[in-house]
């Protein structure tokens, strides 16, 4: 039955040509060639001159759609439609009849030219005892009508439909994302038809939160708030996106079913990566970013995008210092010449050794190694560090390296393996055989710089040939070990010592060991 009425509509339509719908006919539509009308018409997208299509009609409440520029512009029982030239077709909605196309072809136009004026005149479909009307309420309001499959524009804008309609069968097919459609077949005749549809909602519900509290979340690619939202979501696969300045952005892809509440966690974000490329002069200095020495100059280091804090400091040098902004996957450079400390009574020799002169580097690495190994050396620390760095500049450094005070001052800037290295060769010499107590002492301080470092089996090593100088440090590797037996032994054997000047000391940590 419902084929045989489709093969009828499609018949009747056929009938009256392309143009044909169930409300108003086309009566006539040509082009005017004595009408100056459209020499004022607007420009299309392209810079070109529209054509202007007056629709004449003695009905009211006509909407058009299609290549339209502008307003339409309503007139006297006419519109005036500005369409870019090329257009070859103009659809017309009325709210009490189905929707019109007209194709120009069908009436010898072709297509719409620049600056030309066309005719349509129309007039209303007479249905005599045939024509029925029908009353829709569709809910929610943004529904889509279909009636014989033919889509119906809500010209009401609140979901209110009132239509003339043929007698007979019609389908009637109410639809909306996120509802479950509603199939009618309903029968006009005399008199009005009312049709009350309100759409089964199977929407489902999403919570997104981020835990970067004020990142961006976009669904679909539309920004819905910051840190979280919560709302309702049409059942199907969606884009879940969390965006924030200088982070890593997470896009995920999530299921989810009709009527299915859930709530979905995206993690923290990452902070995005830039490159950060620091060159001094002169060159080989220390470069400290964010309080860290990340290497020497010049050098490229990778960091998190946001703002830095760069700085480069050195000996007989005045301090560098500067904020840098470094932005995800970009590469900032930041070059700097150092000014030398006028202040500083050894400028001239600084001078000489940054320029790369080896005499000068030499004479400051002896020099300062003297002074630690004297007892002159009036901040130890400081000092062992600045006779390292010269020593470690001067191109043939194992001619230095003979000289015992280098292990204390590998021991004091934390590099005991270093110290261990040259511990041997400087012990070994003829001179120093009959110095073995002494040496004894240094490797104390090889184990006392890896106790600092945390590595205990390192430490026992160097604390166990270290002979009595090593009883404490013992001690002190097995308590942190969780050896407190073995521990408090070696403490013991502090105290039995009649020349060890740190029993005040060792006592306190025994007793420490027994509470």
């Amino acid at each position: 039955m419902l084929k045989r009425r489709y093969l009828l509509l499609l018949l009747t339509i056929m009938s009256f040509g392309i143009s044909f719908s169930q409300g108003f006919k086309v009566k006539g539509f040509q082009k005017n060639i004595n009408d100056g009308s459209a020499f004022r018409a607007p420009m299309d997208a392209d810079g070109h001159p529209c054509g202007l299509i007056k629709v004449r009609t003695d009905n009211a409440g006509l909407k058009f759609k299609g290549n339209i520029v502008g307003e339409v512009e309503n007139k006297t029982n006419e519109y005036w439609v500005f369409m870019a030239p090329g257009s070859r077709q103009l659809n017309i909605l009325h709210p009490n009849f189905l929707p019109m196309s007209v194709d120009f072809d069908a009436y010898g136009i072709g297509e719409v030219s620049s600056k030309a004026t066309y005719i349509l005149t129309l007039s209303e479909q007479k249905y005599n005892k045939e024509k029925s009307g029908l009353v829709t309420t569709v809910k929610p309001e943004t529904a889509a009508l279909y009636i014989d499959d033919v889509f119906i524009e809500n010209l009401s804008g609140n979901g209110l439909y009132q239509l003339y309609l043929p007698k007979g069968e019609h389908v009637c097919r109410i639809e909306q994302k996120g509802y479950r459609p509603n199939v009618q077949v309903m029968t006009t005749g005399k008199g009005t038809q009312n049709l009350n549809v309100e759409l089964e909602s199977v929407m489902a519900e999403l919570e997104v939160k981020c835990k970067t509290g004020t990142a961006e979340i976009y669904v679909d690619r539309e920004l819905k708030g910051n840190g979280s939202w919560k709302g309702p979501i049409i059942a199907g696969e969606h884009q879940i996106e969390a965006r924030q300045q200088n982070f890593e952005s997470n896009i995920q892809t999530i299921s989810i079913s009709e009527k299915e509440s859930r709530t979905f966690v995206i993690p923290e974000l990452k902070r995005s990566m830039g490159k950060l490329i620091v060159k001094t002069m002169p060159s080989n200095l220390p470069v400290i970013v964010d309080g860290k020495t990340v290497g020497t100059s010049p050098c490229t280091i990778e960091v998190e995008s946001g703002k830095h804090y760069v700085s480069c400091s050195s000996y007989g040098l005045v301090p560098f210092r500067s904020d840098v902004e470094v932005n995800g996957n970009d590469v900032k450079a930041i070059s700097f010449t150092m000014e030398y400390d006028k202040e500083n009574w050894r400028m001239e020799q600084y001078k000489k050794a940054y320029n790369g002169e080896m005499e000068a580097i030499k004479d400051l690495a002896e020099t300062i190694i003297g002074w630690i190994y004297r007892g002159s050396s009036r901040n130890l620390l400081q000092d062992s560090k600045e006779s390292v760095f010269w020593l470690e500049r001067y191109s043939r450094p194992e001619e230095l390296l003979d000289f015992e005070g280098w292990i204390s001052a590998y021991c004091l800037v934390g590099n005991p393996e270093k110290a261990l290295q040259i511990y041997y060769p400087i012990k070994n010499k003829e001179e120093n055989r009959g110095r073995l107590l002494l040496f004894e002492s240094y490797m104390a301080d090889i184990g006392n710089a890896f106790l600092k470092q945390k590595k205990y089996d390192k430490a026992i090593q160097c604390f166990e040939k270290a002979e009595k100088y090593g009883y404490e440090g013992l001690g002190d590797c097995y308590r942190a070990k969780g050896n407190i037996q073995l521990s408090a032994s070696y403490y013991r054997k502090c105290l039995n010592l009649d020349d060890y000047d740190g029993k005040n000391r060792v006592e306190k940590k025994l007793k420490d060991l027994r509470q």
